[in-house]
């Protein structure tokens, strides 16, 4: 069996016993479908999609930036409350000059968006991700959170992305996924 049948049948064997917090992800990702916006799941939720029992409070999407992607994204967030942590309109994610700029003079690596309410879900875009959404997009295994289909970026590329950001959490990531890789139990 290949790694990606591997990764295939543990997310459809694992997928749906996770707990995950706050916004109506299924509405969400539904919404994201529906619209065809084009995305990888990534960060602690596509990790515990494969397996590894952990805690998140986000959601991390690797987004195709042209800028057709970017409307139907940004019509989705309006349409569930999403605004931006930062005061700016949240039409500035299309802008590709202005986010270069925030990546250049302030290390910008995510556009978070956040539902109005205190204690609200976050929505983060990965807007210089380690690995490139060409890449994600054709590594991604389609696994299934709440009866939806969802790309989910793939063990190899999440083990990159992890180790490029090496925080506390990331080593935990990667031990965890490491292990899932090689068959074994990442929550033993």
């Amino acid at each position: 069996m290949t790694a990606s049948e591997a990764e295939k049948r543990h997310i459809a064997s694992t997928s749906h016993t996770r707990p995950v917090r706050s916004m109506k992800i299924t509405e969400l990702l539904q919404s994201l479908a529906d619209e065809n916006v084009q995305y990888v799941l990534v960060g602690g939720l596509a990790v515990q999609l494969h397996g590894f029992l952990r805690a998140t409070f986000d959601i991390d999407l690797v987004l195709s930036m042209n800028d057709e992607n970017l409307g139907r994204f940004i019509g989705v967030a309006k349409r569930f409350g999403l605004v931006p942590g930062i005061p700016v309109p949240i039409d500035s994610l299309r802008n590709a000059g202005q986010i270069e700029r925030w990546h250049r003079e302030k290390g910008m690596l995510a556009f978070s968006l956040r539902e109005r309410q205190a204690g609200g879900s976050v929505v983060d875009v990965l807007v210089r991700p380690e690995v490139s959404f060409a890449t994600l997009m054709a590594n991604a295994v389609m696994g299934e959170l709440f009866g939806r289909h969802v790309p989910i970026a793939s063990i190899d590329d999440l083990l990159a992305m992890k180790r490029i950001a090496n925080r506390p959490k990331d080593r935990l990531d990667i031990a965890a996924l490491e292990k899932i890789k090689r068959g074994e139990d990442p929550n033993a």
